[in-house]
């Protein structure tokens, strides 16, 4: 697979006009790691190089190059600038977000594209007793700056939001800074493929939130922008790389799991 250099790796396409959008190459931003979604590439020894891959840049990839666009990813901002760019309009997209109700203010959204499993982590050592939504409000939780909670009933006031990444949120729990964080079983356990077993450490368990809603993944763009303007044409994209199965074939090439639009 051809990996993305970082800022700037653009397909070879043919440029075809599309409406509403200038001429020249779409930008996309994401958050690198975990796989299989986004992630950067490493070498024999682990570390990581100026490149990244995944699912999710596979699948626009091959929506943009049905469009005729030349598409440009870029992974070399935290999260939480990511989606302040876009709603700049200094990026055209943020690829992988959830939907919100607050980020539906600010932002339209792509058909999704990928469901994913709720899931609450906390200490072995410490469990806590949560088996919905209502039951997470008896406690103190971790997040991160930037992501969306509202499937878990959680408001960003209510967590403590003070990292911008999957390790120091799990330092922070370890560190008994909070007595739990949500995120998708997907998601921790794709940091296996990193050579970091999350879901085996013994430190650590994790549990269904059995009435919270199954997020999915969307690309979004500011609402009102040319790049909005474009999403009734990527989501035929979309679809019909669902419906032809090609979505499964990447989904395997870069997870080897069940997959779930």
């Amino acid at each position: 697979m051809q990996a993305i250099r970082r800022g700037c790796f653009c397909l070879a396409l043919a440029l075809l006009p599309l409406v509403g959008l200038a001429q020249g190459p779409v930008s996309v931003c994401a958050d690198p790691d975990p796989p299989p979604w986004t992630y950067w590439v490493r070498d024999a020894q682990g570390n990581k190089g100026s490149t990244y891959t995944g699912f999710s840049v596979d699948v626009f990839s091959a929506v943009f190059r049905k469009l005729g666009r030349e598409v440009r990813f870029i992974g070399d901002v935290p999260w939480s600038r990511c989606l302040k760019m876009v709603e700049a309009g200094e990026i055209d997209f943020a690829m992988d977000a959830y939907y919100s109700p607050e980020r539906d203010k600010l932002f339209a959204f792509s058909r999704h594209y990928n469901t994913l499993t709720p899931q609450v982590f906390y200490r072995a050592d410490s469990p806590v007793q949560v088996h919905n939504k209502a039951d997470l409000q008896r406690y103190r939780g971790c997040g991160m700056l930037g992501a969306s909670y509202a499937h878990y009933g959680l408001r960003s006031e209510q967590l403590d939001l003070g990292v911008n990444t999957y390790q120091g949120m799990i330092a922070k729990l370890k560190a008994r800074r909070c007595d739990y964080f949500v995120e998708e079983l997907e998601v921790i356990a794709g940091y296996k493929k990193l050579g970091v077993d999350h879901l085996g450490d013994k430190a650590l368990r994790y549990k269904p939130v059995a009435d919270a809603e199954a997020p999915a993944k969307h690309l979004i763009a500011a609402r009102g922008s040319p790049a909005a303007a474009l999403l009734p044409d990527i989501d035929k994209q979309l679809g019909a790389l669902i419906a032809s199965g090609e979505a499964v074939k990447l989904w395997k090439k870069h997870s080897g799991g069940n997959y779930t639009p």
